[in-house]
C-alpha cells in the first residue's frame, strides 16, 4: 500500500509541474506574434505612405503632361490651319485633350500658364494668318505686276520671269457706202492678224524697310506674226506678210509703300508707283508696206517688223488693297496709267516722207479683284478679274474719233513653295473683247535672299 501511495503521488506532483512550461511557451508564441503584427503594420504604413508620395509625384507629373500637351495641341492646330485640314478628324492626341478634362491636382499658379498658353496660341494663329497671306498674293501673277506683299527689309528677289502672248483679231473694212441694208457699194476686205510674243524678263525687288520696297524690271521681247487680207469675192486671192522682232521692251521701274499694319480689323493698303521707259522698238520706227513696194492697196500700212514698246513714257500709280479672311484672301487694285505725249515721224503709205505728229495716247484706268487661298503650306491658288478703260487719244491736239475702248481679262494663278527661298507662279489670263490678247500665259521663279 505504502508503494502504490508513493506512486501516485509522483504521478501527481508530475501533473502539477507540465503544464507551467506549456503555458509559458504560448505566452512567448502570443508575444512573438504581437510584436511581428505590430512590425508588419510599421512597414505597411511605410509602404502607403511612399505609395501616396508617389502618387502625388505622379499626378504632379501628369498636370505638367497635360499643359505641355496643351502647348503641342496649339501647335497642332496652327499646323493643321496651315494645311487647310480643318475638315480632316482630329488625331488622337487631339482627341485626348478635346474629350474631357483630366482629373488630376494641378499646381496653384497653373492659370499662369493656361493665360500664356492662349496668347502664343493667338500669336500663332496672328503668325499663321500673314504666313498664308503672303503665300497667297506672293502666287498672284497680276499683282507681281502691280504690287502686293512687299519683300522684308534687307531681302532681295529675284525673280526671272516669261511670258507668253497670244493675239487674233479679225476686221471687215468696207470702202464705200450702202443704200439700204444688204445693199453696199465699194469694196470690201476681210483682214486677220494673228501676233504671238514671248517675254523673258528680269525683276529685282529689293525691301528698303518692312514697309517699303523698291524695283526694276527689264524685258527682252521676242514676237512674230503674219497679216492676211482678202477681197470680198469667190475669185479674190489672200495677201500675207509676215513680221517680226527681238528687242529690248520698256524698262520700269518703281517702288512700293505699306501704309498701314492691318490691325482691329482693317485691311491693309498698300500704295505703288511705277514709271514705265520708251526703251523699246515703237510702232512708228518700224517699216511699212507702201505704194511703192506692193502693187496691192491691201498691204498699205501693214508693218514689215513687230513693234517691242509702246514708244510712250508712263507714270502708273495704283492702290491695292488686301484683306485675310480663312480661309482666304481677298484683294483689289486700283490703278491709274498717265500715258506722256510724244511727237513721232510718221510713215507715209504712199512712200513718201513721213510727217511730224504729236501724240497723245490715251490716259487708263483699271481695276483688279480676286480671292486667293492656300491649299496647304506650300501650295496656293489665286482668281481675278481685271478691266481697263482707254480714254480717246488725240493727235496735234484734236482728238482721235473712235480710240476710246475697253479690254477685261480673267486671270488664273497658282503657286508652288519649291523651297524656303524658292517658289514657282503660273498665271494664265483670258482676254475679254476685241483689244485684250487672246490668251497669256506667265511663268515666274522668285528666289529670295538676305542681303543683310
Amino acid at each position: 500500500m505504502e508503494k502504490a501511495w508513493h506512486s501516485s503521488k509522483a504521478f501527481l506532483e508530475r501533473s502539477a509541474v507540465l503544464p507551467l512550461p506549456l503555458f509559458l511557451c504560448l505566452a512567448a508564441g502570443q508575444q512573438a506574434k504581437a510584436q511581428t503584427s505590430m512590425s508588419d503594420l510599421t512597414a505597411l504604413q511605410k509602404s502607403i505612405a511612399a505609395q501616396q508620395a508617389k502618387l502625388q509625384e505622379q499626378e504632379e507629373d501628369l498636370a505638367r503632361q497635360v499643359l505641355q500637351l496643351q502647348k503641342q495641341q496649339q501647335l497642332l492646330n496652327s499646323e493643321m490651319a496651315k494645311m487647310r485640314g480643318m475638315g480632316t478628324p482630329a488625331p488622337a492626341a487631339q482627341q485626348v485633350v478635346q474629350e474631357g478634362p483630366v482629373s488630376t491636382s494641378t499646381p496653384e499658379d497653373a492659370p499662369a500658364p493656361t493665360a500664356t498658353a492662349g496668347a502664343e496660341q493667338k500669336q500663332a494663329k496672328t503668325q499663321n494668318q500673314e504666313d498664308q497671306t503672303k503665300i497667297i498674293l506672293q502666287s498672284s501673277t497680276v499683282l507681281s505686276n502691280t504690287g502686293g506683299v512687299l519683300t522684308p527689309k534687307g531681302q532681295l528677289v529675284i525673280d526671272p520671269s516669261v511670258e507668253y502672248d497670244y493675239w487674233t483679231q479679225n476686221q471687215l473694212n468696207l470702202n464705200g457706202f450702202t443704200i439700204i441694208p444688204g445693199i453696199t457699194f465699194g469694196n470690201i476686205f476681210i483682214s486677220r492678224v494673228d501676233q504671238r510674243y514671248i517675254m523673258p524678263a528680269l525683276t529685282l525687288r529689293y525691301g528698303v524697310t518692312n514697309r517699303m520696297e523698291i524695283n526694276l524690271k527689264v524685258p527682252f521681247v521676242l514676237g512674230w506674226g503674219s497679216t492676211t487680207a482678202q477681197q470680198a469675192g469667190a475669185s479674190a486671192l489672200p495677201l500675207t506678210a509676215s513680221a517680226n522682232a527681238a528687242d529690248i521692251g520698256d524698262i520700269q521701274f518703281g517702288a512700293s509703300y505699306q501704309f498701314n499694319s492691318g490691325d482691329n480689323g482693317w485691311p491693309i493698303f498698300v500704295g505703288n508707283l511705277t514709271f514705265k521707259t520708251a526703251t523699246g522698238q515703237n510702232p512708228y520706227e518700224v517699216p511699212i508696206y507702201n505704194a511703192q513696194n506692193t502693187s496691192d492697196q491691201l498691204l498699205y500700212g501693214i508693218p514689215k517688223k513687230l513693234p517691242t514698246g509702246t514708244g510712250f513714257y508712263a507714270l502708273e500709280p495704283s492702290l491695292t488693297v488686301f484683306y485675310a479672311t480663312a480661309p482666304g484672301v481677298l484683294f483689289g487694285n486700283l490703278q491709274y496709267i498717265k500715258n506722256f505725249s510724244n511727237t513721232f515721224t510718221v510713215p507715209n503709205t504712199t512712200g513718201g516722207p513721213g510727217s511730224r505728229v504729236d501724240l497723245s495716247p490715251g490716259q487708263a484706268l483699271a481695276a483688279t479683284f480676286g480671292l486667293g487661298f492656300a491649299l496647304n503650306d506650300k501650295a496656293s491658288m489665286t482668281l481675278s478679274y481685271q478691266e481697263e478703260h482707254v480714254f480717246p487719244a488725240s493727235a496735234n491736239g484734236s482728238q482721235l474719233a473712235g480710240s476710246s475702248y475697253d479690254f477685261g481679262t480673267f486671270n488664273f494663278g497658282l503657286g508652288y513653295n519649291i523651297s524656303k527661298r524658292t517658289s514657282l507662279n503660273i498665271g494664265v489670263g483670258i482676254g475679254v473683247g476685241p483689244y485684250a490678247p487672246a490668251a497669256k500665259i506667265l511663268v515666274e521663279v522668285p528666289i529670295r535672299m538676305n542681303l543683310f
